[in-house]
């Protein structure tokens, strides 16, 4: 009978026959000690688990060639992929091939070995436990495992909330939105100006009419740099078409449109101005992308991103606050890489804050990886009217352009007093997802940073092995919410 063994979903028995798996036992543990003076042993400080390693031996009989091309392709992987046994399918290790594969080649066989690493030297389980709820309740959570278990913390409102707050028995909370809220007297809350999914040409827009930075080319009057273009919309992104000739200097297309006071009659408001776009560029390729928050005709908050060389792979960030460059900088290309980006800018009070970060993934929210974060304090930023945006892609001259489509953007008035009965920081319907392992919170499906307590006790919400008790809690006046406890066992 054939062994069986995947790795990133792959039968990998169709390809090799297993003759031995060396798993271990437990964890691979590290005990630190300390020499005291001239005495007789160590004193025990602490111990901590290493990444652990599983070894497969294995056999390739005919096709050396073909097989041997074909195995290195299906064991090759840049991040940790699941690794499951056949008689433990219901588990599986993050596993990744360290180091060479061996392969010892006799006539019309081979023997081989595969090691591979595993970071948390843990074995997880392939099904997803929940357990559900509901706000004001204690909830019993089970873990058969041997190892502690980082949960995903769900609350769906049913109505009107202020509080989403977790706490266990280990005198853990989470606390998310404020338990101070009351209901129909005064809150905070966002208010959204607009939403371009860019499905199509959004409406009440402008098309090469907008306030920019970089009017003329190295400030000279007589070189001006030109809005000119338009955007096609396919795929839920908007991409810029140029018509560029050699004497443009920077040319492309802007959108811009007009931004909305606040429900309190206000431009002068706290807000969060959210964009996404997709971007590359390299050696032979230039480009640059104003995001503008315009009063007038004057540029208030701008970020720009720019390579404004066609003979160096340059990726730059500049950041510009009351008509002054407060920061510029060229991005480390090994961190900034081509991709999926999200482009934020906020203001409170007189503090502005710029944030340029990779996205990884939007599925189950949006995931970022590398991020930058600019919160400088710039004096009269408070009272400065925001009343108008502009987006401008361009390119240089007849050069070759860089690749760029932008997919959303959305603006929103924050933390707008209401002193009537409007609705609260949660709404019926809205979802806020906590995520244990990685910190995060996320308010309909978009990671949110502005609700969470500074003190939360994130490491004591590990679901440890035996039986855990956590009870959510919600405002004091709201109806209970929907509460859902998502965690995957897993094994030393």
């Amino acid at each position: 009978m054939t062994f069986q063994w995947w790795f990133n979903g792959q039968d990998m028995s169709k390809y090799l026959e297993t003759n031995n798996v060396e798993r271990n036992i437990g964890q691979n543990r590290n005990a630190i000690l300390q020499k005291l003076g001239v005495s007789s042993g160590k004193r025990f400080q602490y111990t901590s688990a290493d990444e652990g390693k599983v070894t497969v031996s294995f056999l390739v009989r005919r096709d050396m060639v073909a097989k041997r091309r074909e195995i290195a392709g299906l064991l090759s992987s840049n991040e940790p992929q699941q690794l499951i046994f056949g008689d433990e399918p219901d588990k599986y290790y993050l596993a990744i091939a360290d180091d060479q594969i061996s392969l010892s080649e006799k006539f019309r066989h081979g023997n081989g070995e595969v090691v591979f690493v595993v970071p948390d030297d843990l074995a997880h389980s392939v099904e997803l436990d929940t357990v559900t709820g509901q706000s004001g309740t204690d909830i019993t959570v089970t873990n058969a495992g041997t190892a502690p278990s980082a949960p995903v913390l769900t609350a769906t409102m049913t109505a009107d909330n202020g509080l989403v707050g977790w706490v266990n028995a280990d005198g853990g909370v989470l606390q998310f939105g404020s338990p101070d809220e009351i209901d129909g007297t005064q809150h905070d809350d966002s208010e959204t100006v607009f939403h371009h999914t860019m499905l199509a040409a959004p409406t009440g827009i402008a098309l090469n009419a907008g306030t920019v930075v970089y009017k003329n080319y190295l400030g000279d009057a007589t070189r001006p740099n030109k809005q000119a273009g338009s955007f096609q919309y396919a795929k839920d992104t908007a991409t810029p078409m140029y018509n560029r000739t050699a004497s443009d200097n920077w040319a492309g297309p802007s959108m811009s449109g007009t931004i909305a006071a606040n429900s309190q009659g206000s431009n002068t408001g706290n807000l969060l101005w959210a964009n996404r776009i997709n971007l590359a560029t390299n050696a032979q390729a230039s480009g640059r992308i104003e995001f503008n928050l315009t009063s007038g005709d004057t540029v208030v908050l701008s970020m720009v991103l720019h390579d404004s060389f066609y003979t160096a792979d340059v990726l730059a960030l500049d950041l510009i606050a009351m008509g002054k460059t407060i920061w510029t900088q060229n991005l480390d290309r090994k961190l900034f890489t081509n991709g999926f980006y999200s482009v934020q800018i906020g203001k409170l009070g007189n503090q502005a804050t710029f944030r340029l970060a990779n996205i990884q993934t939007l599925e189950g929210g949006m995931k970022t990886g590398q991020t930058l974060v600019q919160s400088p304090t710039i004096v009269g930023l408070a009272d400065a009217s925001i009343d108008g945006y502009t987006v401008w892609m361009t390119g240089f001259s007849d050069k070759t352009g860089w690749t760029i489509n932008w997919s959303d953007s959305i603006f929103q008035w924050v933390n707008v007093d209401y002193w009537q009965d409007l609705p609260n920081r949660f709404s019926a319907g809205d979802e806020l997802v906590a995520d244990v392992a990685t910190k995060t919170v996320y308010v309909n499906g978009v990671e949110d940073g502005t609700v969470q307590a500074i003190d939360n006790d994130w490491d004591k919400f590990m679901i440890q092995p035996g039986e855990n008790t956590l009870q959510p809690v919600a405002s004091s006046w709201a109806e209970p919410f929907t509460a859902k406890i998502e965690y995957r066992e897993a094994w030393l």
